[in-house]
């Protein structure tokens, strides 16, 4: 008997196997076969999708200006963002964080007419992209963002070195917008989603997007470069999925009474500067997150200290760790204590997101971690908590500090999703 037969000659109906599956075409119930599903049934409605350079309104070349690109209303659907960055100095400098140049970017908005729906911060755009990505990509971010490429693509040899004027450094990312799918890249056919703002159902309102950069003696200041690193020039791109819709789509959206409430992704930011480091190095401190109200997913902590690339520490104390966390909601412990060990490994990867570390060819010490403190069983699921719901939000938090080292500062990144309503041609965030 061939084993492909064992199953057919096993079958009575009953059992488990009898509850999965059925021999009989008009047996009752839900019935699929594996060979013709909706995969190969379902039809998409027709739309278009090209990459394309947002313009700049005006041009941000000194680091520590901002800039305002603004997206065509041309545009039915913008999807996901990617920015392109290449940095300039004017005097020789030394990258100390393995994603030492991504902190060129202070703050970034998205704004919907007068309102600004997200605000990402440095450590949120770390946050997100550490979390999200795969190991691969992670490791080209980071890469990027430790000035391993120069503006013609090429690759240095050691990204840690001095960087001698006048050489360039360029990097790209991801920017986590609203549109950040953590889905399989190969879904099926029937499971294909895309996500972003729906221009086409707001075309009365300007789409802008506001990016500020920090000054590289701030960068140096936040132990990101060494401390001369003179002044920069940038030249900064943004990209984004420009995708059209067929006509009868996008006057469907257009003219449904009630209007299209469309749950978003989104992040709120906290973070903390001040610390006390006792004798014992523990440092014990309590982050106010009141304002956080997003349906949240999850919680991002990262530490950012004064470790830098290249110092004499051992493997077992490379920079300042979470030892746990507590989050307590109206003065009651969600779940209890938390370790930093669970938070940084197995937590995110059964939630659905990644715990990426990247060690550097010539320094094997991690300097940032991310940890994730889950408030629902996977990333955006309907397991989230609505943190508008209560009034008192506090995260409480263990830190060992090594050696000699200081904080500079603790952020906190909250993850989830809200609601935005579109509605007689413009929309608006109509509920958390």
């Amino acid at each position: 008997m061939s084993g492909a037969t064992a199953a057919h000659a096993s079958y009575n109906g009953s059992g488990t196997q009898g509850l999965a599956v059925t021999n009989k075409i008009n047996d009752t119930g839900d019935i699929t076969s594996v060979f013709w599903t909706k995969d190969k049934t379902t039809k998409q409605l027709l739309h278009g999708n090209a990459l394309i350079e947002i313009p700049a309104s005006g041009n941000a070349e000194t680091a520590g200006s901002n800039i305002i690109f603004t997206l065509n209303s041309d545009m039915d659907v913008i999807g996901d963002l990617y920015l392109y960055c290449v940095l300039s100095s004017s005097a020789n400098y030394t990258i100390t964080k393995e994603y030492g140049l991504l902190n060129l970017f202070e703050r970034i908005e998205f704004q919907c007419g007068t309102q600004i729906w997200q605000t990402l911060e440095f450590a949120d755009i770390l946050a997100l992209n550490t979390t999200e990505l795969s190991e691969g990509a992670y490791e080209k971010f980071i890469l990027g963002t430790h000035g391993y490429y120069n503006d013609t693509g090429a690759r240095f040899a050691s990204p840690t070195t001095t960087i001698t004027s006048p050489a360039n450094r360029a990097f790209s990312f991801r920017l986590p917008l609203l549109t950040r799918n953590i889905s399989p890249i190969l879904t099926n056919f029937s499971n294909i989603s895309e996500t972003g703002f729906l221009t086409a159902a707001a075309p009365n309102q300007t789409v802008k997007i506001k990016i500020f950069t920090n000054k590289l003696t701030t960068m140096s200041a936040n132990s990101m470069l060494s401390a001369t690193p003179g002044n920069g020039t940038i030249d900064i791109r943004l990209y984004g999925k420009h995708m059209i819709m067929c006509n009868d789509e996008r006057e469907k959206i257009r003219n449904i009474p009630g209007g299209i409430a469309k749950r978003l992704k989104l992040t709120q930011y906290r973070d903390q500067t001040t610390f006390t480091i006792p004798t014992s190095r523990i440092v014990t401190t309590e982050i106010d997150c009141d304002h956080f109200s997003l349906y949240a997913s999850h919680l991002i902590i990262q530490i950012f200290d004064s470790s830098v690339l290249g110092t004499s520490l051992s493997s077992s104390d490379a920079c300042t760790s979470l030892v746990d966390a507590d989050l307590r909601l109206n003065s009651t412990s969600f779940c209890g204590k938390l370790t930093g060990g669970m938070m940084s490994s197995i937590l995110p990867e059964t939630m659905g997101l990644r715990s990426n570390v990247l060690y550097t060819r010539t320094d094997p010490h991690i300097r940032t971690i991310a940890y994730v403190f889950p408030l629902a069983s996977r990333a955006f699921s309907g397991s989230g908590v609505p943190l508008n719901r209560f009034d008192n939000i506090r995260l409480s938090l263990n830190l060992f500090v090594p050696g000699s080292l200081t904080i500079n500062r603790v952020t906190v990144t909250c993850v989830g999703e809200t609601t935005a309503l579109y509605k007689q041609g413009a929309a608006s965030i109509s509920m958390y």
